[in-house]
C-alpha cells in the first residue's frame, strides 16, 4: 500500500512518467456520439488588414498539419458591398485550400450592403437585391476556383451602426422569405451571427419549422463572454433539441496583449468588455474551445484574424501598444499552438463522443473518434497553474494500444512526448508543462497502434445488384467501420425522413408514389453502392428524380474512377418523378458504385442501366412517357394506381396498352398525374389522366 505523497515510476517507450498515486480519471466511451465536427478557422479580411491578411508562408503553417504547424482547415471572409472589392481575398482562399486540401471549408459572411439605408436597416423591398448580391459573390468565389461552402445573412446584427442592424423580426422574415434563395451553388446558409450569442435573435427562427429550413448553420460569436462567464452562455437548449448545427464564427479572447503572452497581468478587453488591468492566460483559449464543444455542442470553432499580435500567427501591434520582437512575426504564437492542439488532431469528420467533462477542479477533457472511427483523441486542458494534473484516461469501445502525447504549455509548443502504453483500456499520465512556476498546460492525446478490428461493409439485403438492372437509390450499402467501410455521407445526423426505413444513418428517406426515395440530398454528400456488372461495354444510366430547382445536380464514380462528372437536374416539383440519363463505360465484375451531390435539393428514386449506348429506358418499353409507345407482357398483370401524393387510388389487371390506359382513367377521381405499379415487377409508370 502506498502512502500519499509517495510516487510510482512506469516506464512506457522508453519514457519515464511521475505519477502520483492519486489520480483523476477520464471515462472516454466511444460508443457515445456527440456533434459531427467540421474544424477549426481563422478569418482574413484583407481591407482592414492592408492586404496583409494570409501570405503563402502563413497559409503553410495555418494550414498545414504537420510539426510547427496549426491544422486549421477553415477560412472565413468578408462579403463586400462593392462588387469590385470581391477580389480582395481570392488569393487568401487559394492558399489555405493548397494546404488544407480536401478537409478545406471556405466561407463568408456580410457586414453591410449596397442595400442598407442610412440607419443601417434594409428595407424588405431590398431583401432580394440583397439576395442577389450575396449570389454574385457566390457565382464570382466558384469562378475563380474557390467555391463557398457556406455564407451567412450578416455579421453581428446586435452591433449596430457600423455595419448592417438586424431585429430579430427581421431576421425571421428574411430567413422565413429569403434565405433559401441563397443557397445558390450548393452553399449552405449561416444564419445571422450575434456577437453576444443573443438567443432572442434566433428563438423565433427556431420556433417555425418553415423558417428553420432555410438555415443549415447557426452562427455566433462570442464576445461578452470571458474564462469567467458561466457554462449558460454556451448552452441553448431549443438549438440542442432542434438539432441545429452550430458554428462559433467569430472571436478572440482578448486583443489587448500579445498572443505569446503564457501567464501576464496586463490591460486586457475586447469588443464587449472594457479595457482594464487583467490576467492573459494562453490557456483561456483551450477554456473556451472546450466550452465551445462539450458545453455549447458546437461543430466548427473560427478565431478572428490568423495573423495578428494577439492571433494565431505573431506580428506587429500596429496599433503601437506592444513592442513584438522580430523575430517572433511571422511564427506560430502561443495562443496559435494552444489551437492547434485540438485542430491538428480533431479533423473535419471526427465525431465527439462521451467523456468524462470536469474529473477535477480546473482540469478538463473531451473526447473523439476520427471519422472512419480508426483512431480516438482526447484533449486534456489542465487551467491550475499552480499544480500539475496526473490523470487517467479510460477507454471504452474501442481497442487503442498506445497513445501518442503532445504537450503545448509556457516551455512546449505542441511538443511530441512520445507512446504512452494502453494497458487493459486505461492509461495514466502527468501533465508535465516542463516549467517550475506555472504548471498549466494542454495535452492531446492521439490513439495509434491497432484500432478496433474493421467491420467491412455489406450489400444492403444480403444481395449485390446487377448490372444491367436497377439500383434503387434507398439501398446504399450497409455501413462497417474502419478505413474504406463507409457507404455513406449525410452532412447533419438529423433524419428528416418520413419513414423508418434504414433508421439510424441519418439519410432522408421518404415514401412516395413510386416507393422510397431519397431526398434532401445536399452538395458533398454521397451514398454507396455493391455492384456486380454482368458484361463490360456501354451501358447508358437513367435516374428517376424529382426537384423544384434548377441548380441541382450529381455525379457518378466506379471504385473511386469519374464515370459522369455532373448529371444536371431541373424541375418544378418535388412530386413529379422526371427520368435524366447518360452514357457510361462499365467494366466487369464487383465494384462499388458512388453517387455524389453536386447541387443540392432533390429526390432520387432509384438508377436504371441499360445495355448500349444511348438504349431505350427500361421503364419506357412497358409505358412511355409523354406518350411514348406502351408494350405489355403476354398475360395479364395486377396493377396498382397512386396520385402524387403517394395516396391509393384503386387497383386493376390488364395486359394491352388500352386497358392500363382506359383502366388507370376509369379508378382516377379527377385529371392529373397517376402512378400505376405493376405488382409483378415493381415497375412504375407516369399515366396523364384527362377525363
Amino acid at each position: 500500500m502506498k502512502c500519499m505523497g509517495e510516487v510510482l515510476k512506469i516506464a512506457s517507450f522508453g519514457l519515464a512518467f511521475a505519477i502520483p498515486a492519486f489520480a483523476s480519471t477520464v471515462n472516454v466511451d466511444v460508443t457515445e456520439e456527440h456533434q459531427v465536427i467540421r474544424g477549426f478557422g481563422g478569418m482574413v479580411h484583407n481591407q482592414w488588414q492592408g492586404g496583409g491578411g494570409l501570405s503563402e508562408a502563413d497559409a503553410k503553417i495555418a494550414f498545414g498539419t504537420g510539426d510547427g504547424t496549426i491544422g486549421l482547415n477553415t477560412l472565413r471572409i468578408p462579403v463586400y458591398a462593392n462588387s469590385s472589392d470581391f477580389n480582395k481575398e481570392v488569393q487568401a482562399a487559394k492558399y489555405a485550400k493548397k494546404y488544407a486540401g480536401d478537409d478545406f471549408i471556405l466561407y463568408a459572411t456580410p457586414w453591410t450592403s449596397p442595400y442598407a439605408g442610412k440607419n443601417q436597416h434594409m428595407a424588405s423591398s431590398n431583401y432580394q437585391k440583397y439576395v442577389d448580391h450575396l449570389n454574385s459573390f457566390n457565382d464570382y468565389m466558384k469562378n475563380q476556383g474557390v467555391p463557398l461552402y457556406a455564407i451567412s445573412i450578416s455579421n453581428e446584427p446586435d452591433w449596430c451602426g457600423e455595419w448592417a442592424c438586424w431585429s430579430a423580426d427581421e431576421i425571421y422574415n428574411f430567413t422565413k422569405g429569403y434565405a433559401d434563395k441563397m443557397r445558390k451553388n450548393g452553399a449552405k446558409v449561416i444564419s445571422t451571427e450575434s456577437f453576444r450569442y443573443d438567443k432572442n435573435l434566433y428563438n423565433k427562427v427556431l420556433n417555425d419549422a418553415n423558417a428553420l429550413k432555410n438555415w443549415d448553420i447557426l452562427g455566433a460569436h462570442f464576445y461578452a463572454s470571458d474564462r469567467r462567464t458561466g457554462d449558460n452562455f454556451f448552452q441553448y437548449s431549443l438549438a440542442d433539441q432542434k438539432k441545429v448545427e452550430r458554428w462559433m464564427t467569430e472571436h478572440y479572447t482578448e486583443s489587448q496583449g500579445s498572443g505569446n503572452y503564457w501567464r501576464t497581468v496586463t490591460n486586457t478587453g475586447d469588443q464587449a468588455n472594457a479595457n482594464k488591468r487583467d490576467t492573459v492566460n494562453a490557456m483561456d483559449v483551450a477554456y473556451e474551445i472546450h466550452r465551445a464543444m462539450v458545453v455549447g455542442n458546437f461543430n466548427q470553432y473560427t478565431w478572428w484574424y490568423i495573423r495578428r499580435c494577439y492571433g494565431l500567427i505573431m506580428e506587429k501591434d500596429f496599433g503601437n501598444k506592444l513592442q513584438i520582437p522580430q523575430n517572433e512575426i511571422g511564427k506560430v504564437s502561443k495562443r496559435g499552438y494552444v489551437m492547434s492542439q485540438f485542430a491538428r488532431f480533431v479533423r473535419p469528420g471526427a465525431v465527439r463522443v462521451g467523456a468524462t467533462a470536469n474529473p477535477e477542479k480546473e482540469v478538463f477533457a473531451s473526447a473523439y473518434k476520427s471519422a472512419d472511427g480508426d483512431s480516438v483523441i482526447v484533449v486534456l486542458v489542465n487551467r491550475d497553474y499552480k499544480n500539475s494534473k496526473t490523470v487517467t484516461v479510460k477507454v471504452q469501445g474501442a481497442d487503442v494500444q498506445t497513445f501518442h502525447m503532445y504537450t503545448t504549455s509556457e516551455a512546449k509548443n505542441a511538443k511530441d512526448e512520445g507512446e504512452v502504453e494502453v494497458k487493459n483500456g486505461s492509461v495514466t499520465i502527468t501533465m508535465d508543462a516542463g516549467n517550475a512556476s506555472n504548471k498549466d498546460c494542454i495535452v492531446t492525446l492521439v490513439g495509434v497502434g491497432t484500432p478496433a478490428d474493421p467491420v467491412p461493409r455489406e450489400p444492403f439485403g444480403g444481395k449485390v445488384a446487377e448490372i444491367p438492372g436497377k439500383v434503387e437509390a434507398e439501398n446504399f450499402d450497409i455501413p462497417g467501420t474502419g478505413k474504406g467501410n463507409k457507404s455513406y455521407s449525410e452532412n447533419d445526423s438529423e433524419d428528416r425522413g418520413e419513414t423508418n426505413y434504414r433508421e439510424g444513418t441519418g439519410v432522408d428517406i421518404y415514401k412516395k408514389a413510386t416507393g422510397y426515395v431519397v431526398g434532401y440530398n445536399e452538395e458533398g454528400e454521397w451514398l454507396e453502392y455493391s455492384v456486380n456488372v454482368k458484361e463490360a461495354g456501354d451501358y447508358t444510366m437513367f435516374a428517376s428524380v424529382a426537384t423544384s430547382n434548377s441548380t441541382s445536380g450529381f455525379s457518378l464514380s466506379l471504385d473511386g474512377e469519374t464515370l459522369v462528372e455532373n448529371v444536371a437536374l431541373s424541375g418544378t416539383s418535388f412530386d413529379e418523378f422526371t427520368k435524366v440519363k447518360a452514357n457510361v463505360t462499365l467494366p466487369a465484375g464487383e465494384h462499388i458504385l458512388r453517387m455524389t451531390v453536386t447541387g443540392s435539393w432533390f429526390d432520387i428514386d432509384y438508377f436504371n442501366f441499360a445495355k448500349g449506348k444511348d438504349a431505350a429506358d427500361p421503364d419506357e418499353a412497358t409505358i412511355g412517357l409523354h406518350g411514348a409507345d406502351l408494350r405489355l407482357p403476354t398475360e395479364a398483370e395486377n396493377y396498382s394506381v397512386f396520385d402524387v401524393n403517394g395516396v391509393l387510388v384503386g387497383k386493376f389487371e390488364a395486359m394491352t396498352k388500352a386497358d392500363v390506359q382506359r383502366m388507370t382513367k376509369s379508378v382516377a377521381r379527377q385529371n392529373g398525374i397517376y402512378f400505376v405499379k405493376s405488382l409483378k415487377s415493381g415497375n412504375a409508370y407516369r399515366i396523364s389522366v384527362t377525363k
